[in-house]
């Protein structure tokens, strides 16, 4: 895995230990803030924490933990329309759905019909192992309007040159401006 590659924050919590239910706080440092900034396209991130919570619930064939991420910070960036710098907050929820080992597809070749829960396909944990870390980059990716406008910013369309009347063109074509 090359640097480009690595993950923005990694924050990995036992899937056993998530199951029992977790409560975590995360705050992202300065130097790990700079990177996060660099990566989403931002001039500074001031500030960043995301509460984290855990809770397992038991499904016949198998567990699964639900991961909620209620995320907060403080972002500056340029206006989407006068890109001028401005500070502003941002926050998101998300809630992710972790199972121990990727459920078995349905392999019948006859058609069947998707129900929303086929749609859904929760994430698999890794080595018995959650990445919280990638989900509080999920939410900042929410929260982040990379277009976002200043407040009183308003888009307004350039004046466009009158385009001359066809009479008028015809009149200079003819000489008859004297």
């Amino acid at each position: 895995m090359t640097e480009a590659d690595a993950p923005l924050w990694t924050h990995t919590v036992r899937f056993d230990e998530a199951f029992r239910g977790l409560d975590l706080t995360l705050t992202a440092d300065a130097a790990r803030r700079t990177l996060i900034a660099e990566n989403f396209g931002m001039i500074d991130l001031h500030d960043l924490t995301a509460k984290v919570t855990t809770k397992g619930r038991k499904l016949p064939g198998s567990d699964e933990v639900i991961v909620d991420v209620d995320l907060s910070g403080e972002v500056t960036q340029e206006c989407g329309v006068t890109l001028e710098p401005f500070r502003h907050p941002i926050a998101a929820c998300i809630d992710v759905v972790v199972v121990a080992q990727a459920r078995k597809s349905k392999t019948n070749e006859e058609e069947t019909e998707l129900s929303v829960e086929d749609l859904d396909v929760p994430d698999v944990a890794v080595n018995g192992q959650i990445d919280v870390g990638q989900y509080v980059i999920e939410a900042l990716g929410e929260a982040y309007d990379p277009f976002a406008r200043k407040p009183g910013a308003v888009f307004a369309e350039p004046d466009q040159p009158k385009e001359p009347s066809p009479f008028a063109v015809l009149s200079r074509l003819k000489g008859d401006d004297a």
